[in-house]
């Protein structure tokens, strides 16, 4: 008997001693949110982004990097790249805000230090930067300015007039839906499903996304602008999030608790992977939707 007490005893604290390390190695991964500053490379870099516009949308901006310069920010080193996001701390005041309020990269810089190859991309959101991300990971070169410029690119203009305003409006009664999401809703109801899109509005909404969107996700927006599941949910076309990770970044198209049904930027292949939350780690799935989002929500 004291054997066996002794054993579970042992089991049970290698239970626990597990449990304790994944908990911490989610932590460890988990992005912080901080105030510091800038460091010397990205003040330098930011100086020769706010240069490739004309003076008074560089005024603007140059606003924006101040107003969020010691406020809250979302900063993770990857192994092969760095993301920063910018989130402040209140309300901006919309005279520093400039007309583009898509999401959308608006500029790109390459560049070289000690013979190293690496480029920087600026993301846009509601009319302000909304962060960077450098690839590969800078962190060894985070001190220095003496960097050599190879290359800049503005890829949207920030004074181009793109409005966010499409209102999602639910269904009273939710339809029968035909294909993929008419089998699923056999056996998992349907929560919430919004109406679609007028067919010119979602071609809008396409070309903003720089990848091939899968033919069954594409069926499914023609018939609802997104739908809740108790346990997962499907993104309408106007609202695919993006998420920046270690060698790219990723459109949603399928959110659960756990990870999300993705296709990756500039892939033209049509290729879906799934990204896991825990750990951050990518699944490549396949090009057929249907069967990986029965798979996936059986």
């Amino acid at each position: 008997m004291k054997i066996l007490i002794t054993l579970l005893s042992i089991i049970a604290g290698l239970i626990i001693l597990y449990f304790g390390l994944a908990f911490i190695l989610i932590q460890i991964r988990r992005p912080k949110f901080n105030n510091k500053g800038y460091t010397k490379l990205e003040k330098k870099l930011l100086d020769i982004f706010t240069s490739m516009f004309d003076p008074d949308l560089a005024d603007k901006i140059k606003m924006q990097i101040e107003y969020f310069e010691n406020k809250r920010k979302w900063r993770q080193y990857w192994e092969k790249s760095m993301s920063i996001e910018l989130y402040g701390d209140k309300k901006m005041s919309p005279k520093f805000k400039y007309p583009r309020q898509d999401e959308s990269k608006i500029a790109t810089i390459r560049f070289k230090v000690n013979e190293e190859k690496y480029s920087i991309d600026f993301n846009s959101y509601d009319g302000r930067i909304w962060g960077w991300k450098i690839r590969p990971n800078p962190k060894l070169i985070q001190k220095t300015d003496n960097i050599e410029v190879t290359g800049k690119k503005i890829n949207n203009d920030p004074n181009e007039k793109v409005l966010i305003t499409i209102e999602k409006t639910e269904f009273k009664i939710i339809p029968n839906f035909g294909g993929v999401i008419g089998e699923i809703a056999k056996v998992k109801p349907i929560k919430v499903a919004f109406n679609p899109l007028i067919p010119q509005q979602i071609e809008i909404f396409k070309r903003k996304i720089d990848s091939v969107l899968p033919n069954g996700y594409i069926k499914i927006i023609e018939q609802t602008e997104g739908l809740e599941f108790n346990d997962f949910r499907i993104s309408g076309i106007s609202e695919i999030q993006r998420t920046g990770l270690d060698d790219g970044d990723y459109f949603h198209l399928v959110e659960f608790d756990y990870g999300i049904i993705t296709i990756k930027e500039n892939d033209k292949n049509g290729e879906i992977y799934f990204c896991h939350f825990s750990d951050g780690s990518i699944d490549k799935l396949g090009t057929d939707f249907d069967k990986i989002l029965k798979e996936r929500t059986a």
